[in-house]
């Protein structure tokens, strides 16, 4: 767990927290939401959602939030949403579409999608702690699989420590910030 801590305070240093936000939830609202789930959270997930709320990364990498009332930016309904398009993608081409989803073991769990159409997911297992992150282009199937955790990956995006070749080459050009989504 501290290791999880020290990636979102290292997040802080290189994406500053906006002033406002939406969409961060309280401690009866997440448990809420993982009944729903039927699952835990990875915590570093949890406290990026209560830190940062519905938002994207640099207007690009877009994170779904289980509190968003942005139909676009809320977890459950995305999820569902990119879930359903993974299957009938997987029917059609199996073999550009191998993975399971959640709550099958090793199957993949949508946690945010970029301005490309790209698909960011969890790989899950029974510990939500150790959870990975693979990156998918719906159109293709194209993959890539970090062994990050949720936080540690945004970071290594940000710094440039990974280069996912589905993301622009002048992404990390712009301003880096978050940008706060379901603002009134």
């Amino acid at each position: 767990m501290e290791r999880l801590n020290v990636s979102l305070e290292r997040l802080k240093t290189i994406l500053p927290v906006p002033e406002k936000i939406y969409g961060s939830g309280d401690i009866s609202q997440w448990k809420e939401a993982e009944k729903e789930l039927g699952s835990k959270f990875p915590a570093d997930y949890k406290e990026f959602i209560s830190t940062y709320g519905t938002g994207g990364v640099c207007g690009f990498l877009w994170i779904y939030s289980p509190f968003s009332d942005n139909e676009n930016l809320n977890f459950f309904i995305r999820s569902k949403e990119e879930n359903d398009a993974y299957i009938i993608s997987k029917q059609k081409f199996p073999d550009d579409f191998p993975h399971s989803l959640f709550p099958v073991e090793g199957g993949l769990l949508p946690w945010g999608v970029t301005d490309n159409g790209d698909v960011l997911n969890w790989i899950t297992s029974n510990n939500p702690e150790e959870w990975s992150v693979l990156v998918y282009d719906g159109g293709t199937g194209e993959s890539y699989e970090y062994k990050n955790s949720f936080s540690e990956f945004i970071f290594d995006i940000l710094n440039g420590n990974i280069n996912c070749n589905l993301f622009p080459d002048d992404l990390l050009d712009i301003e880096i910030e978050y940008v706060v989504g379901d603002a009134d």
